[in-house]
């Protein structure tokens, strides 16, 4: 378990660092001692397990969408977490938290099912009549959760009323999201998140129904993408929350960026919201300012904002230890380091020292590489 919870930290960091080639390949080896060490049912026996599982899974998750793929682990695991915390949530029906894990277990599973759907569609590995069977219950299933999720707490007294950091004439915003009816506060703060995760995973199966169909991005997809929108300008101007709050919201916003009107004003704060999140400490792989200049048709591949506007130091400092990182020439330097020649070139001159009479290359440990090498791969970056 030590192990697995450095590599799943290990991932955590190469995420935040825009990494996702390295975040791959720390998810990779987190399957492989999962799967080696436990079973759907072992992984949920304790809490320290259970975090590890839960953990795991938003990478999981995060590979299968990005990617268009299924997810590396089997369905019968996550209906073990939701099993779980749906009996917890049944058990313990004051306990909010219990309550929060089983909202977000929910989640996951139809996403899980959203993601397993369409990419056996896209394989042919189903027909068209049990993919319409499936596709109507899918949508059965989303609308009820859709409403479980936003009726679960309807006093107004629940609900953010005042927001200190609200822009005096508002004139970049593109929501209402000052709405005294919108966004939870105090200890049902965590219910804004389970919303904008369970609007994201809506927005995908729709947005993936849509491209099967042969149909463009409906109303419906805008509204819901605007609702998430929302909530993230709401996070943003409320003074509740900790400290960096719409970093829960990050991946969230990329999804809704895709399905908002493409006119200057949506464009601009979508820039200004990227820029934002890249400025609070996560930052986005190059891949995504390409694809989001394609979307825009503005350039963004250097940075969210015209004439640098709002790019932190640190945030190139970064960048450029990741280029090097992935991309700098190795050295002889890197050879010798790897091939240990400091050692192993003395213990063969001393053997040469030593022997007489023969062919001392034949002792040699190792033959002399110190002008090749092998280049790390290039990181493979998700569709």
């Amino acid at each position: 378990m030590t192990t697995l919870l450095t590599i799943l930290q290990l991932a955590t960091i190469e995420e935040f660092l825009g990494d996702w080639g390295n975040l791959l390949g720390h998810q990779r080896a987190a399957h492989q001692i999962l799967t080696d060490s436990f079973t759907p049912q072992t992984i949920m026996q304790d809490e320290t397990r259970r975090k590890i599982i839960t953990w795991y899974i938003r990478f999981d998750l995060f590979a299968g969408m990005m990617s268009g793929s299924e997810t590396n682990l089997s369905r019968e695991w996550f209906a073990a977490c939701h099993e779980h915390y749906q009996r917890q949530a049944k058990d313990r029906p004051d306990d909010l938290g219990a309550k929060y894990e089983e909202f977000f277990s929910r989640s996951r599973l139809v996403a899980t099912d959203v993601t397993l759907l369409f990419s056996q569609k896209g394989r042919g590995a189903i027909s068209d009549e049990d993919f319409a069977l499936k596709t109507e219950a899918l949508i059965a299933r989303v609308d009820a959760d859709r409403i479980r999720v936003e009726t679960a707490f309807t006093d107004s007294t629940n609900f953010i009323k005042r927001f200190p950091r609200q822009s005096k004439t508002n004139a970049k915003a593109i929501t209402e999201y000052w709405d005294p009816e919108f966004l939870y506060g105090g200890e049902l703060f965590t219910m804004n998140y389970v919303l904008i995760d369970f609007w994201a995973i809506d927005l995908m199966f729709k947005h993936n129904l849509a491209k099967v169909q042969g149909q463009q991005p409906t109303p419906e997809m805008t509204r819901i993408a605007l609702r998430k929108c929302k909530m993230f300008e709401a996070i943003e101007h409320c003074d509740q929350g900790a400290a960096g709050a719409i970093l829960g919201c990050q991946a969230s916003l990329g999804i809704a960026c895709l399905f908002l009107p493409k006119d200057e004003i949506h464009t601009d704060w979508c820039r200004r919201k990227f820029a934002l999140i890249e400025q609070t400490g996560y930052l986005y792989p190059p891949r995504i300012r390409f694809h989001m200049s394609q979307v825009w048709n503005v350039d963004v591949s250097h940075w969210w904002l015209a004439h640098d506007e709002g790019y932190p130091d640190i945030v190139r400092a970064i960048r450029d230890f990741i280029d090097y990182r992935a991309n700098a020439p190795k050295d002889a330097l890197d050879a010798d380091v790897r091939d240990m020649s400091g050692i192993f070139k003395a213990m063969k001159i001393s053997e040469r020292d030593d022997v007489t009479g023969t062919d001392s290359e034949q002792f040699s440990p190792i033959p002399d590489q110190s002008t090749s090498h092998e280049s790390s791969p290039d990181p493979t970056w998700p569709a």
